[in-house]
């Protein structure tokens, strides 16, 4: 077992460089020499793996990134001291991009400037996109659209790059409906919104409000005001609270919306009748028994006809793994997979990544009755190879994922 401490005379050596982000690499983006940043929270690693690839952490509250190799050791990292008295704003959503064998890396900014309008589950900011040797490349916000004006603040939760000019952006917007039944004469929600962006062009684009179907699906395990369409208690329900995305291999875009425990399925060749179809949730469209449903859910990953879901399990307490075989023709679902993760309960955030066999990466996001913050587990055996315990756990991670 090991303790990360930053030593003053290493993070001495190391700080100048995390501040500006630059290291040397190797071929494939990694760094060669650790770069470990003054001001990272403090953890204990227990266990290795004979992954070669590596972890990639971000935090919910605290400007840190940082990237782990399989054995537990810090390749690379970064952190700023909060700009703004009195907040915590955090860098979410730290990735890896092979764009046609070039490496890039990413991960969101919560600017403290926009406002987030009163809840935690929004952090307003923009995409840092950086090169193989951690060079900041750009910055990416919303273009101009019928929804958003150029450069409206992005939302954290999830980006997709296709290549430098292309990728999927999305967003929390509050505006007023008129388009619910119940509510003619207008109520205040938060939808989101999802733009796809090619060359400073907006190419495709969704929002909730246009599929007002939807209204009587929200559910409120994950927060009690989610429906408040009357606002009574909120004029900010979060209806839908997206959270993840991936592309499928026909270009369709899968996506998490955590206050549904619904996952859609959206046809980015279309400007209307955009869902294809709903797995899980009050309108799920596969016949899964209750038990076989998610309940809050923040992370999913396609491979092929198959979907794994961290799901957080808000409505019972408990987390698990859930893995789906899709058939689309018939519109059929099995669950092939099930895994509870001990008594562990994420109340949000988190992710799980299938290795193989019955081997896992899990973050576990913010973690009710433990502060560990992420392991890799094989289910057949029970064994946990490597495990990352926080010192601080109210300093949460939002994701910890896995990179070949």
């Amino acid at each position: 077992m090991k303790k990360i401490l930053l030593i003053a005379i290493f993070a001495a050596l190391t700080v100048a460089f995390a501040a500006c982000g630059e290291t040397s690499s190797t071929d494939d983006g990694a760094a060669s020499d650790a770069v470990v940043a003054e001001g990272l929270p403090e953890m204990t690693v227990s266990g290795e793996t004979d992954l070669e690839g590596n972890f990639f952490l971000s935090f919910v509250y605290s400007r840190n990134i940082i990237m782990m190799d399989g054995k537990g050791n810090i390749v690379w990292s970064k952190h700023e001291d909060e700009p703004w008295d009195g907040m915590h704003t955090g860098w979410w959503d730290f990735k890896k991009h092979d764009i046609n064998g070039e490496i890039y890396y990413s991960y969101h900014d919560q600017i403290g400037t926009y406002d987030n309008y009163g809840f935690q589950g929004y952090a307003p900011g923009e995409r840092v996109i950086l090169d193989k040797d951690f060079n900041e490349v750009k910055r990416i916000k919303f273009e101009k659209s019928d929804v958003v004006e150029k450069d409206a603040p992005l939302d954290g939760h999830d980006f997709l790059m296709i290549d430098l000019d292309h990728y999927i952006l999305s967003g929390y917007i509050k505006d007023t409906i008129y388009n619910h039944p119940d509510y003619p004469d207008g109520s205040s929600v938060v939808y989101s919104y999802l733009q796809e962006v090619e060359n400073g062009e907006v190419v495709w684009d969704w929002k909730t409000i246009d599929y007002p179907e939807l209204y009587d699906l929200t559910i409120t395990d994950g927060d009690e005001t989610a429906n408040d369409f009357a606002n009574k208690e909120t004029d900010v329900p979060d209806i839908v609270h997206f959270n993840a995305m991936r592309l499928d291999d026909d270009g369709n875009l899968i996506c998490s919306f955590r206050h549904l425990s619904t996952i859609l399925c959206l046809d980015r060749t279309k400007r209307e009748d955009q869902i294809m179809w709903k797995l899980s949730g009050k309108g799920d469209e596969f016949s899964l028994a209750d038990e076989q449903k998610t309940s809050c859910q923040h992370y999913v990953t396609v491979d092929g006809d198959n979907i794994t879901v961290f799901n957080n399990g808000n409505s019972t307490g408990r987390t698990r793994v859930l893995s789906y075989k899709i058939d689309r023709e018939n519109m059929k679902a099995d669950m092939v997979k099930s895994y509870y993760i001990g008594d562990k309960f994420s109340e949000a955030c988190g992710a799980a990544q299938h290795l193989n066999g019955e081997r896992y990466v899990l973050g576990f996001g913010h973690s009710i009755n433990d502060n560990e913050c992420m392991c890799v587990y094989d289910f057949a055996t029970g064994e946990k190879e490597l495990s990352v315990v926080l010192e601080n756990p109210n300093n949460f991670t939002y994701r910890c994922v896995y990179y070949e």
